[in-house]
């Protein structure tokens, strides 16, 4: 499977866009939000109520993200995203998904936010971080 800027760089420079998606089509997806949380989950070998209860967010309001109920913040997403425990890239599939933007790396919230999911901090460590460092903190 290529990574994003490999398949981007290679679309810039192809012809022919039926070739390009023929010869890509195994590092291609068209998940939904909930198909790529669900395959999360799974791969991750977590319940629901394990990266609702992870993310601290309401119990209803998680699983009517998790089951696409619920159109959700970015924070909101941020935080089911520390529930599952997701890289940084991960985290950024889930919010580009939800058509929530994304985390950009010349955003010093965002930065820090990056961060943590890589060094796996927990949300309340990030929250700490966040306001240590005078940005706002992930509301829960």
């Amino acid at each position: 499977m290529k990574k994003t800027d490999e398949l981007f760089s290679e679309i810039k420079r192809s012809t022919q866009i039926d070739k390009f998606l023929d010869e890509n089509k195994d590092s291609i997806s068209n998940y939904t939000l909930t198909q790529y949380i669900d395959i999360l989950i799974k791969e991750k070998n977590l319940t629901k109520k394990e990266v609702i209860n992870k993310s601290e967010l309401n119990y209803t309001y998680g699983y009517q993200i998790i089951n696409g109920t619920r159109k959700p913040t970015k924070d909101k997403l941020i935080q089911l995203c520390f529930g599952l425990g997701a890289t940084a890239e991960e985290a950024n599939r889930i919010l580009v998904l939800a058509d929530a933007g994304g985390l950009y790396s010349k955003n010093r919230r965002d930065c820090i936010i990056i961060f943590a999911l890589n060094k796996k901090l927990s949300l309340l460590e990030t929250n700490e971080k966040l306001y240590e460092l005078g940005e706002n903190i992930i509301e829960i």
